[in-house]
């Protein structure tokens, strides 16, 4: 493709961190007020939440955050009593997160709003046009983890 033919808004990085921006801006934790929680706790929450029990780098993994993001994020949560750490029993350095009953009122509240968001943003497309989407933001991701 030359540069004359090359159409920023049209690339697919473009596309996807717009997207992303203006999805960020409806997932505004700041509605859970009781919880105090930010942007990053709300993903470290919804992750957790999702999966039960991680460690703190499944976490950050899972949640797309950096090692010291996640870190913070979750010094934060546990010390706001929305999460709790367990010592793995196989390595005595390492602790599974897991939310604490507090934290799963909160995490339902946040799994609310990413429902709320996912709505607002596939509103206008039919059942079978959201699971293509899906399908192929799946395919767009395997390329990209197996590149």
């Amino acid at each position: 493709m030359s540069s004359n033919s090359f159409n920023l808004e049209d690339s697919l990085t473009y596309k996807l961190h717009s997207l992303a921006k203006l999805i960020d801006k409806h997932a505004d934790y700041a509605d859970i007020r009781h919880a105090r929680i930010s942007f990053a706790e709300g993903r470290v929450l919804a992750v957790i939440g999702f999966n039960n029990r991680l460690s703190v780098l499944q976490v950050a993994k899972k949640a797309n955050l950096d090692k010291s993001q996640g870190s913070r994020a979750v010094v934060s949560l546990v010390g706001k009593g929305l999460i709790e750490k367990r010592q793995q029993k196989q390595d005595a350095r390492a602790f599974d997160l897991s939310l604490t009953e507090k934290g799963r009122l909160v995490y339902e509240e946040v799994v609310a709003l990413i429902t709320h968001r996912n709505e607002i943003a596939m509103r206008t497309l039919s059942a079978e046009e959201q699971q293509n989407l899906i399908n192929l933001m799946n395919k767009i991701q395997h390329n990209l983890e197996n590149n």
